[in-house]
């Protein structure tokens, strides 16, 4: 029989798409979670993890890089089509590394976490917000997408402006706060 068959892929090549896979998932996950379940890291977790997360960031954009690069080798794709699947790999993977910091302050509530109220300071309550985040107030100092509270009602938005110091309650710790229901009062930062 003259039928071409393809070699199994490797164990390392087989661990790098488990560890790829699983590390975006995770990364995917915890945005999602801060997303759908309105989890707002603190201001304090942010300031602490920013040069780690730049850190975990740029070395997970090389890990997706060469991931893509090595998968679609594996796979036989054209070196077009590599090159293209390769291109959006360092962006999704910096931002899935960076955002894995986030899963520590979004699991320590559900296992210690209690009423808080965390400060914040209004970076933008003007936009209209879409899908799962209506009528956002988006924080100073926040990673993009992450630093936003949604389905903030018309009355306590409009009277927001850019560096008015407020407080964010619902359920949490230091770390963090899921604000299901957001109250935001006004407070000397």
């Amino acid at each position: 029989m003259g039928g071409s068959t393809k070699p199994a892929p490797s164990l390392g090549v087989m661990f790098l798409a488990i560890f790829l896979c699983s590390w975006f998932l995770l990364g995917f996950l915890s945005t999602a979670v801060v997303g759908v379940y309105n989890f707002v890291p603190s201001v304090e977790w942010v300031a602490e993890t920013n040069l780690l997360r730049t850190i975990v960031g740029s070395l997970s954009a090389a890990l997706f890089v060469w991931g893509f690069w090595k998968g679609g080798k594996q796979l036989e794709m054209g070196k077009l089509k590599r090159v293209v699947s390769t291109a959006g790999s360092p962006f999704i993977g910096y931002f899935v590394g960076a955002n894995i910091l986030f899963v520590w302050p979004l699991l320590l509530p559900l296992i210690a976490g209690h009423e808080v109220a965390l400060p914040f300071t209004v970076d933008r309550a003007t936009d209209r917000g879409g899908g799962i985040c209506r009528t956002p107030v988006d924080l100073e100092d926040m990673p993009f997408l992450i630093g936003r509270v949604c389905n903030v009602p018309q009355s306590i938005r409009s009277s927001l402006r850019p560096g008015i110091g407020v407080v964010v309650r619902g359920w949490g710790t230091r770390l963090g706060v899921y604000a299901p229901s957001v109250s935001l009062t006004w407070t000397d930062l």
